[in-house]
């Protein structure tokens, strides 16, 4: 046991080489409204979580929130997924860029020009500025969705992992570095997509926990890496378990056995 920053006692683990390549996989949201719990967390977690996703804790605190956690040497996905008509996607990657995270995201169904506008823009930005462009995802169809909602409500016909295969494929011609799908629609896609696409899996549940009732699409942290995650987005499974350190440990470890 070792104190942290903030004078809490956390237990140490020491990571295997699989392990660490996990975390390097591992994204936790950072879906609250306080500054200081959102610190507090990311330090909390530091050593076992590779990538901090911003959504509305983007919104209440803006660009010193993105600084604070690349100060400490964190890796930010900027989880706004834009999406508007293409000059102003194109203004959004370029303020991206600028804020350094490390990705972002569009939605898919924003079309070509607009992803490719994004794609441009970005790498422009990061020429003039000398650093380098940020990994820039699509998000295809959400993971709250299922083919009844996509069928019925939104009168897109199919099944959800046609759509997904269709936005996925438009992703990668427009010259992005991958896309948000549900880890249960990989099997369906990921060999009619490059090798070094990639898929970033929101909706992943616990080793021993449900994911959130809203998440339709759900998979456990070590199928999501054998069916061909590239990143797993995990929330609710650690930020709610009872011992957080643990539950973010057991997700490294389920992970690493597929690795």
């Amino acid at each position: 046991m070792v104190l942290n920053s903030c004078g809490v006692q956390k237990m140490e683990y020491e990571l295997s080489e699989k392990e660490k390549k996990a975390r390097e996989m591992l994204c936790l949201p950072l879906d609250m409204d306080d500054n200081g719990r959102i610190m507090q967390t990311v330090d909390e977690l530091w050593d076992l979580v590779g990538y901090w996703k911003l959504n509305f804790a983007y919104t209440n605190y803006g660009p010193e929130l993105v600084k604070a956690i690349k100060d400490k040497g964190g890796k930010v996905f900027l989880d706004l997924k834009f999406h508007d008509i293409p000059n102003s996607v194109a203004g959004y990657a370029r303020a991206a860029v600028r804020l350094g995270v490390d990705m972002f995201n569009v939605h898919a169904s924003g079309g070509h020009e607009m992803m490719e506008s994004a794609q441009k823009a970005a790498e422009q930005e990061a020429s003039r500025s000398g650093i380098q462009r940020p990994k820039i995802i699509a998000v295809t169809v959400l993971t709250s969705l299922d083919k009844d909602i996509m069928n019925n409500q939104l009168n897109i016909s199919g099944e959800v992992e046609e759509q997904v295969l269709r936005l996925a494929k438009l992703t990668q011609k427009s010259g992005l570095d991958g896309v948000v799908c549900s880890a249960a629609d990989l099997h369906a896609i990921k060999d009619k997509l490059p090798e070094d696409f990639l898929f970033v899996t929101p909706g992943v549940k616990g080793v021993t926990t449900a994911a959130g009732s809203d998440q339709k699409r759900v998979f456990s942290p070590g199928n999501a890496v054998e069916d061909g995650s590239s990143m797993l987005v995990v929330g609710r499974a650690i930020l709610d378990a009872p011992d957080r350190r643990a539950a973010a440990y057991e997700i490294l470890q389920d992970m690493a056995k597929k690795l």
